[in-house]
Parts: C-alpha cells; sequence; structure tokens
C-alpha cells in the first residue's frame, strides 16, 4: 500500500465517522468556523467529524501552502482562524502580526533526511550519535555521493526549512543570520544535488516512491518519512538523519484571527490539545502530540530546535537567492491552446494575465516566487489545430537584459488569438521532442513541459497514439514530467493518461483559474 494510503487507512480506523464524509461545513452556513488551513493538514481530514461532533463547531477548511496563505491572511481575507505548518514566516510579515490574536502549537513533526539504509551506512550516517552536520550533507551532495528529493522552499513548508536550517546552521548564526553571512558555497553544493523537486511535501512523498531507484534520499516531515517506511512501498527503507547542528520544526499553531470566534476558538483548541484528538492524530500521522500526557507513535530521537531568522529581508533573500542562483536552473516549455474555444468566457484574456504574470506583472508574494527565474529557459508554443508557434527565450544574471526578454515575454502574450481546432496530443509530443532535443545538448537543467488546454482533442494524433510513442523511448527520455492545466471542458480522465506516465500531474485550473493554476505548477519545476 502507498504511503499516502496507509495513513489515509490509519486515520479512517480511528475516526469515528466514515472517511470520506464531508467534513467541511456548507458553504453558505453562517455559523461556520472558517479555517484558512496548510496543504500538509490534509491527512487531518478523517478527523475531522469527530472533532466537529465533539465541539459543536461546524469548521471550513480552506488549503493553501504556506507563502499563499501568508499573502491571503495579509490581504485581508476572510478566515476566522489560520492551521499553518509553522507561523513563523507570518509573524516576520508586516502587517500579520497584527492580525494574529493568538497563536497555539496543536502538534509537532521536525523536517529531518530520510537516506536509503545502504547510502546512510556508505555515509556513515546510519547510526544516532553519527548523526552528520548540515555541512557534511552539503559536502556529500556537492561530491556527487548524495542525490535527494525536496519541495521547492517558495511553496512548501518542508523545502523551506530545509534551505533556512542549512543555511543558519552552516552559518552559526540563528536568528542573528544576515544575507552577508549566508556561505554560497554550501547553499549551491546542496541545491546542485537536488534531482526531484515538487510543490507539496504529499506529493513529493508519491513521487519518490515512483523515483526511488534513481534517488539517495529526501527531505520532508519525520512523520511522512517514518509513515513511508511503514507502508511498504520502499524497496529499501530510509534511515532517519537529524542534523546534528540542528533543525527547524512545523508546529502547526492554530492561529485567531476573528476576535468574534474567541470562545469558538478556545473550545476548539482545548479540544484539539486534549488526550482524544492527540493520541488519534499521532497515531495515525506520526507526528508528535504537544500534550505531554500523550505518547507518540514515532521513536524518541533527541533534537536542537534551530533558531528562525529574525530579519524577513533575510528570509526572502535566501529564497530569491536559491531559485535564481543555487539550484539548476530551470528549462520550461508551455504548450498553450489557442483553438477557437479560448475565445469564450473571458478564457484568453486569462491565459494572457496568467504568462505576463509569470514575465513579471504580477507583484504580490506568490508573484514574486513563482515567476521566470534568472539562467531559466522558457520555450512557449501555441497550438490549435497543429502547432503555430515555437518561440523560446533564455534568462541570464542580468537585470536589464532579463527586463527587457521578460517584456518580450509579455509582448508574445500580449498578442495571442485565436484559431482552428484542438491536437492537443501533436502539440506535446512536438513539444517534447524539442524538450529532449535540448535536454541533449543541456543536460544539467530541470525540465518540465506543461500544458493548458480547454477541450477536448479533435485533431491529430489521439491519446492512444501518444501513449504508445512516449512508451516507446527509452526509460532516460520519459524523465521530463509533463503537467496540465485542467480548463473549460478538458477531461480531467485523459489529462492524468497523459500526464502520470511522465511522472507529472493534473492542475485543476477551472475552479482556481489560469492564473492560480500557473502559479501553482510553478512549485513542481
Amino acid at each position: 500500500m502507498p504511503w499516502y494510503r496507509y495513513l489515509t487507512a490509519g486515520l479512517c480506523a480511528l475516526a469515528l465517522a466514515a472517511c470520506g464524509k464531508q467534513a467541511d461545513a456548507p458553504a453558505d452556513d453562517p455559523n461556520a468556523l472558517t479555517i484558512l488551513a496548510g496543504s500538509e493538514l490534509k491527512d487531518i481530514e478523517p478527523l475531522l467529524p469527530e472533532v466537529q461532533k465533539a465541539t459543536g463547531l461546524n469548521l471550513k477548511l480552506k488549503y493553501a501552502g504556506t507563502l499563499d496563505a501568508v499573502e491571503q491572511i495579509q490581504a485581508g481575507a476572510n478566515y476566522d482562524l489560520a492551521w499553518l505548518a509553522n507561523s513563523k514566516y507570518a509573524l516576520l510579515t508586516p502587517g500579520l502580526r497584527d492580525k494574529i490574536k493568538a497563536s497555539e502549537r496543536t502538534m509537532i513533526s521536525p523536517v529531518i533526511l530520510g537516506v536509503k539504509t545502504s547510502k546512510a551506512k556508505a555515509l556513515g550516517w546510519d547510526k544516532p550519535n553519527a548523526s552528520p552536520s548540515w555541512a557534511d550533507i552539503a559536502k556529500a551532495a556537492g561530491a556527487g555521493k548524495f542525490r535527494f528529493a525536496m519541495s521547492n522552499p517558495a511553496s512548501s513548508n518542508t523545502g523551506f526549512s530545509a534551505v533556512l536550517g542549512l543555511a543558519a546552521a552552516v552559518a552559526g548564526k540563528g536568528d542573528a543570520l544576515e544575507l552577508a553571512d549566508i556561505d554560497k558555497t554550501a547553499l549551491t553544493a546542496f541545491a546542485r544535488a537536488q534531482a526531484l523537486t515538487a510543490g507539496s511535501s504529499g506529493w513529493l512523498g508519491e513521487a519518490f516512491v515512483r523515483e526511488q531507484d534513481r534517488l539517495d534520499g529526501m527531505v520532508n516531515y519525520a512523520s511522512v518519512l517514518y509513515a513511508m517506511n511503514q507502508a511498504g512501498g520502499l524497496r529499501e527503507p530510509l534511515t532517519l538523519v537529524y542534523p546534528k547542528d540542528g533543525v527547524i520544526t512545523a508546529d502547526y499553531p492554530l492561529l485567531r484571527l476573528n476576535n468574534a470566534k474567541r470562545a469558538d476558538y478556545d473550545k476548539l483548541v482545548a479540544y484539539l490539545k486534549g488526550e482524544a484528538f492527540q493520541k488519534a492524530m499521532t497515531a495515525a500521522t506520526f507526528r508528535q502530540p504537544v500534550n505531554t500526557a500523550v505518547p507518540s507513535s514515532l521513536p524518541r530521537h533527541d533534537y536542537f530546535e534551530l533558531a528562525f531568522p529574525a530579519k524577513l529581508a533575510v528570509v526572502d533573500g535566501l529564497l530569491d537567492a536559491y531559485q535564481n542562483e543555487f539550484r539548476r536552473p530551470a528549462d520550461s516549455t508551455f504548450v498553450v491552446d489557442i483553438s477557437g474555444s479560448m475565445d469564450s468566457n473571458g478564457r484568453l484574456d486569462q491565459l494572457r494575465t496568467a504568462l505576463s504574470g509569470l514575465a513579471g506583472s504580477d507583484a504580490s508574494l506568490s508573484g514574486r516566487f513563482t515567476r521566470f527565474r534568472e539562467r531559466e529557459r522558457i520555450a512557449i508554443s501555441t497550438f490549435s489545430s497543429e502547432v503555430h508557434d515555437r518561440q523560446q527565450w533564455t534568462l541570464g544574471s542580468d537585470r536589464a537584459a532579463n527586463a527587457t526578454t521578460l517584456g518580450k515575454i509579455s509582448d508574445f502574450a500580449r498578442n495571442l488569438s485565436t484559431r482552428g481546432g484542438t491536437a492537443i496530443y501533436s502539440a506535446v509530443q512536438d513539444g517534447y521532442q524539442d524538450a529532449l532535443a535540448r535536454q541533449a545538448r543541456d543536460p544539467d537543467r530541470v525540465y518540465s513541459l506543461v500544458l493548458m488546454t480547454d477541450g477536448a482533442n479533435n485533431q491529430g494524433l489521439s491519446l492512444e497514439g501518444f501513449q504508445q510513442w512516449f512508451a516507446s523511448l527509452p526509460p532516460e527520455k520519459r524523465r521530463i514530467r509533463i503537467f496540465a492545466i485542467q480548463f473549460g471542458e478538458a477531461r480531467r480522465e485523459q489529462l492524468e493518461a497523459l500526464t502520470v506516465p511522465s511522472g507529472g500531474r493534473v492542475f485543476d485550473g477551472s475552479k482556481s483559474g489560469l492564473q492560480a493554476a500557473f502559479k501553482e505548477i510553478r512549485g513542481y519545476q
């Protein structure tokens, strides 16, 4: 059983209500307690019916990544509470400290490394008293001895915590860390060994299981790594490695934003920290309880908690540097549908806005960390009945030159116009072949392809024809991940059949809009 199914099964067994029952309160319920929750907390859903039964509260959760949630709170989004992996970034953000009226920890999970047992032994990391430092980990990564999976630091708390932990530990500065203290050599060595990325910790675990043969380990929550070992989907168990100079921990604080809901907040906090919930939570998710009277399901391991940097400019600067300077550069292909149906309901305008946002017109917090990066190569092809236009741009490290290039991408987006039918699979094959040719010439990049379509295929290659062609490629040429945005009348099951064999996934642009879907995908590129 895959590890994520293992967690779900465990939660269902522990929840008194049936798994699959809608935990959210009805959207029009005026008495619902609205909660902006971190995406990591989706595994708590099967326990929510019992929480609601015990407290009498109707809980309505909406999920978001850490930085996206911070942005929504900053913008004044109308939520009663927030429930995030941690609140450290939020408390540094101007204007947010005053919006947070109260904060209570609910559970704990440190961000650590899971290393294949044979690799941990080879590196000498297999014994508790021989744990490596973050500098040791960066050195092994830089020497090509350790290839790992990690979520995108700008999209997910685990990657975010690991990068901050590495920078703070190597500099030895903790909350006094300044940008000048960052060891660029160590960060670059670490980042270049990242062989798999994802926008969320949960999906990263699923992808690791699929691609475990080419990876040595993964950065994730201790609870997730332990659950994966228990699930039996790994050909080799992971040794849980706690860097000896410290880690950053998620403590899942429940934050009160609406003072009018103080009584409901207090009731919910009391239940979440009580024995019943803490026992069910730790038994099912392997997170550590905050209630000291409840034993943890995760084997005990002492670790040092690293101090979080005290300045927002340092945190943001580190994330910028990781994306634009330290990590391997990206090669991102976008295959976009401009068939006649894109003329309806403002779809083409949404596409123009989304692409222009990636080129820098989106000045929001999430826009800043999802725009095209320095050193990135961007290929955009448009299609309807056939592929019409193929454009390619490469960004460098010179900001003035990049501004000119990004302006050209924005001009291209503004001038998009519609025509013809929809040849989805022929266009994706064309874009994939171009990406393979670039990869053969320049292999030291992170390659991906994004399809955006609003309809069904009615021209060119069929889905079955594309699948046969893709399956005929050598295994090493099937590793450019294909992502797709479901929009308009596009059928999800067909898009999943297209994306899953490459290790990709489908994003829903019909509910969130194209701009939000494109921004979410950037966490996987």
